[in-house]
């Protein structure tokens, strides 16, 4: 697995995050209009409500677990430097 030499958190745009489905349709076109670069792979995780959490992965990795693992450790990581 190649490892990124650096990794950004971009902010969310001020808009209203609550429309989920809304949200990641903006998502998709900023990652289409080339805004966060070259996308490899994105980590995803969804609160399904009663306690019930899913996360996968979304890009061409030869290891996707491992990718899954290593994407969420740094969010987790970045998150802690807010």
């Amino acid at each position: 697995m190649k490892t990124p030499t650096l990794v950004n958190v971009i902010s969310f745009p001020e808009r209203n995050l609550a429309d989920v489905p809304a949200s990641l349709r903006r998502m998709a076109d900023a990652i289409d209009q080339g805004k966060y670069g070259d996308v490899n792979n994105i980590a995803w995780v969804i609160d399904c409500g009663d306690s019930e959490i899913r996360l996968g992965l979304f890009g061409a990795a030869s290891e996707p677990a491992m990718t899954a693992y290593y994407l969420l450790g740094v969010g987790m990581r970045k998150l802690e430097e807010i």
